[in-house]
């Protein structure tokens, strides 16, 4: 079921003005439920309870707010969720219903501007405005000095003479391809020291230098086509950023700006300062004494609004935290979003973990509350967990399966220890506190060594009971830490576990978990686990999905498969592409791995037409680009490791997706992390129409806070993107065709 909407929903929005931290609005119930929402560090803060939910959401991608520039806030609230936007765009969601229905009926917002802080409008409207509507009530930025002529005046150059920062806005067509030149320039002292052009590099943006050297930003690309185009040179925080027809396309350190020209006396556009023309024409351009934000510079261009919902975030059923998503549309239509649920803390293993979905029935616009899959005993830095999800459907059957990690309470991959943990039926091995082994089996009965019956049996959840003279006594739970209950009797392997659970009515109810170690784990491994998000389903019917793990070194890890040909009954591990392989002229394998330059870590993997197996790797080679290779065999081996130029890794984990059309049946969309500011972020999808052989289009869809990703292509055939901002929560946003079409070069 949908979570009922509960209310039509309200809508209010205002502008403001910030030049230091402070409040905004309030909504307060007699009961004291509601939230506050001001500006923090710059940013945009919220926090607060509502009758569901505690709330502390720290939009942090909003940063310099304090600019002293006007903006527009809107918020939208529903019982199943809100949304926030700033100048026009989406900034931000959140499963919290805001509106006064989600606090108390009684509930009344407050304006609370502090000082600094003006208020000019407020409207409150009875309805959840689209967000089209929303970005018309939102007023573009006012320039500084708007161009008229071919030369800037003499007052507006001596206007532009003190700009440390700002943003340069230029609509230019050349007249085909190969004709380029100028967009915008500037001198002082008799020579040109600023130049802004399209050139057969890209968009190139140039400054002279204070010591004589020219410092040159360039946005790599082809705008030479003879259409309109629209270029922004944003300067300011440290960085120079270009964007194209609305979206980033470099973010460059650094910052110089027209300050920077020695003697500023020129300013002209349509041609360089000695009067070289652009081979086109330059309709209009602008200078802003603001830095202007992403969604600002998005309106100048009036790119068309993508829309987000929140579907885990902080507070979410009471947890902390939300991250690695996972997400597929399945055959009847369903699609599945699943989550790792980090209750207290938000860190990976050890911690407590636990594995959750929503689903939706109507391709991604309405979905159902929170269900647990698997769930381990535990609470905290301590607690036994489950990590990294990967999901595949068997389309012979409608079979919904996930693979995962679990590790016992107070391990992770830092610290577990070699070992499969599992008898050759994936029965857990037991331990007493003297090194004794038993075994757990399926009836909750215990055998030692020997295979003897002991006094010991083992619940389903773990919890252990002694009989001892007739009478059960608790002993522990074998899943916990070590230390952890002072019953502790027993305790699983101290080691990494792949695990398997399926659904055969499209996530409804599970069955598992099962163990998978005894089939696809050696000894010599303390970690085997899934790279997170989706595995594929081959045209033979095999499933396929990809996983990386340690070996002697326990540092270094290396990307593979695990396979099945029986509907996930039965799995194998495919051997690594580490394992032969030729790196700095000697032969390694994944075992004795011992240079982190030849890691790969977290995959990801599309079929191509002609059956071969593409996986791309995250890995940390000092090319810093995506690694790949090729397996022509349904992933039993892989051939030689290469880089692909065009994709830049940052070291975060990968997804691809089949986007097949009738016109384009080989056409792939590749999503990561692309840049590192310092934070890892600037998502960035990738247009492949050649099974992901080359990748002839990118486009930013978060230049800010951006991790890991999974897709699917829903039932109407738009994209859907299951993203996270690492700390705060997972968004699901749906991207049509033509939003990655009008990329392309």
């Amino acid at each position: 079921m949908s979570i009922d909407a509960g209310h039509p929903g309200i809508s209010w929005v205002l502008q403001f003005r910030a030049r230091i931290d402070g409040s905004l609005l309030r909504l307060r119930s007699p009961e004291g439920t509601g939230w506050d929402l001001f500006i923090r560090a710059g940013a945009l803060f919220l926090e607060g309870t509502t009758s569901s939910m505690s709330l502390a959401l720290d939009m942090e991608d909003t940063a310099y707010l304090t600019d002293g520039t006007w903006h527009s806030l809107a918020i939208t609230a529903t019982a199943a969720g809100s949304k926030i936007f700033l100048d026009g765009y989406q900034c931000f969601s959140t499963c919290a219903d805001l509106s006064p229905a989600g606090s108390s009926p009684e509930a009344a917002l407050t304006l609370t501007p502090g000082a600094g802080i003006e208020i000019r409008s407020f409207a409150e409207h009875d309805a959840v405005l689209s967000a089209e509507e929303i970005l018309a009530l939102s007023p573009a930025p006012t320039p500084l000095i708007e161009f008229a002529a071919a030369h800037l005046s003499d007052y507006d150059v001596a206007e532009l003479s003190e700009l440390t920062s700002g943003t340069v806005f230029a609509r230019y067509r050349v007249r085909g391809p190969g004709q380029h030149g100028t967009i915008l320039a500037a001198g002082g002292a008799g020579r040109e020291q600023l130049n802004l052009s399209v050139t057969e590099e890209g968009i190139e943006y140039r400054v002279l230098g204070r010591r004589g050297q020219w410092r040159t930003f360039t946005a790599h690309g082809r705008w030479d086509q003879g259409h309109w185009h629209d270029v922004v040179v944003r300067v300011g925080h440290g960085a120079v950023q270009i964007y194209v027809d609305g979206y980033l396309e470099a973010h460059l350190p650094g910052q110089v700006f027209f300050a920077g020209v020695d003697s500023l006396d020129e300013v002209v556009i349509g041609q360089d300062t000695s009067g070289s023309r652009l081979f086109g024409e330059v309709r209009n351009a602008a200078v802003y004494s603001s830095i202007l934000n992403d969604a600002q510079i998005k309106k100048l261009s009036s790119v068309a609004p993508l829309d987000t919902q929140c579907l885990f975030d902080a507070g979410f059923h009471n947890s902390i935290s939300y991250r690695i998503p996972s997400l597929i549309t399945l055959a009847s239509g369903v699609v599945v979003a699943g989550a790792d649920q980090r209750e207290t803390i938000a860190n990976d293993s050890p911690n407590s973990i636990n594995f959750t979905v929503r689903r939706s029935f109507d391709g991604g616009h309405t979905w159902g509350d929170l269900q647990t899959v698997i769930s381990y005993p535990g609470h905290g830095a301590t607690g036994a967990s489950v990590i990294d999800s990967c999901v595949v459907q068997d389309r012979r059957n409608g079979r919904l399966v996930v693979l995962i990690d679990h590790f016992p309470g107070g391990i992770g991959q830092p610290n577990a220890e070699a070992g499969l943990g599992v008898d050759e039926k994936g029965r857990y091995i037991l331990h007493d506190a003297e090194g004794a082994t038993y075994t757990w089996m399926e009836d909750g009965a215990v055998t030692d060594a020997h295979g003897h019956k002991t006094p010991f049996k083992v619940s389903e959840r773990g919890d252990v009971t002694v009989t001892e003279d007739g009478e059960e006594q608790p002993g522990g739970n074998v899943f916990l830490a070590d230390g952890e209950d002072p019953n502790q009797t027993l305790l699983t392997t101290r080691t990494c576990y792949l695990q398997m659970v399926y659904s055969d009515d499209d996530g409804e109810t599970w069955e598992g978990p099962f163990n998978l170690n005894q089939d696809v784990k050696e000894e010599w491994m303390s970690f085997c686990g899934t790279s997170p998000g989706t595995g594929v389903q081959l045209r033979s019917g095999r499933l396929v999905i990809p996983i990386y793990y340690n070996g002697d070194h326990k540092r270094h890890f290396s990307a593979s498969v695990v396979y099945s040909d029986d509907g996930g009954a039965t799995w194998k591990r495919g051997k690594s592409p580490n394992d032969g392989r030729i790196f700095k002229g000697r032969q390694i394998d994944s075992r004795t791995l011992d240079t982190e330059a030849a890691a790969t870590h977290e995959a990801t993997l599309i079929e191509r037409a002609d059956g071969s197996l593409l996986m791309l790797m995250r890995n940390q080679h000092p090319s810093g680009k995506v690694a790949a290779t090729v397996s022509t065999d349904g992933g039993e081996t892989w051939g030689d490791v290469y880089f692909a130029r065009e994709i830049t890794e940052i070291f975060c984990q990968p997804n691809a997706v089949p986007w097949p059309t009738e016109d384009c049946p080989e056409r792939v969309i590749f999503a990561n992390a692309s840049q590192m500011r310092p934070y890892r972020g600037r998502g960035v999808l990738r247009l492949s129409e050649d099974g992901g052989r080359t990748w002839i289009a990118s486009r930013t869809f978060n230049p800010a806070h951006y991790v890991y990703q999974c897709m699917t292509i829903l039932p109407d055939g738009t994209l859907g993107l299951l993203w996270e901002r690492e700390m705060q929560g997972l968004y699901f946003t749906r991207i049509p065709l033509e939003w990655i079409e009008a990329a392309k070069i």
